[in-house]
């Protein structure tokens, strides 16, 4: 009786323990962008495999902030998902879409730190471009921001400060003065040349 009593128990064991490991754990952070003043920043992660919906209890963190995600994701499946943190408004800039949390403005260092999910994928990651167009991706490269969030919006921001129509004109006006003064006909004659 208590051999098969044994068996049973590790048999359970053994069916239960992949559920017990599933929930949180491979979420990986993939991508990381912020404006100059550090008031808009977004920092994604993606997850490969399905049952990953447990971050509830978990954080994100920076060199100086934590970033607790309180709730759990929605059920369903997480397989080849990403999962958007982003500061507060960026749904409503052009490009933006909605974040699947909510992160404090000056979350991250933009000169380089270090992103740790939940104890489990930690991120030194060197300086994030400021521009307002590019993001730091996880392999270090810059590439043009790609924020996606858990239900599959993407979109890309473009917060470069854009340059003033008045310079754009005063540097027309000059390229056509030059060219005017170059052509010769704006050239005075001389009374001794006559």
């Amino acid at each position: 009786m208590r051999l098969r009593l044994g068996i049973l128990l590790t048999l359970a064991g053994l069916v239960l323990a992949p559920a017990a490991q599933a929930g949180h754990h491979l979420w990986k952070l993939t991508e990381a962008f912020s404006n100059s003043s550090g008031t808009v920043q977004f920092v994604e992660l993606f997850c490969p495999a399905t049952g990953e919906n447990s971050v509830g209890p978990f954080t994100v963190t920076s060199n100086t902030n934590t970033f607790n995600f309180v709730t759990n994701l929605p059920a369903g499946t997480t397989a080849n998902t990403w999962l958007l943190i982003a500061t507060s408004g960026f749904q409503s800039l052009p490009g933006g879409v909605t974040p699947d949390y909510i992160l404090p403005s000056n979350f991250f260092n933009t000169g380089g730190g270090t992103l740790n999910y939940a104890g489990i994928d930690a991120w030194a990651y060197g300086a994030v471009p400021t521009d307002g167009v590019h993001s730091l991706a996880r392999d270090g490269s810059t590439q043009v921001n790609s924020p996606t969030n858990f239900l599959g919006q993407s979109g890309s921001v473009n917060l470069a400060a854009p340059v003033p129509a008045l310079q754009t004109w005063g540097l027309l006006v000059l390229v056509g003065a030059m060219l005017f003064a170059a052509s010769g006909l704006w050239k005075r004659r001389s009374p001794l040349a006559a």
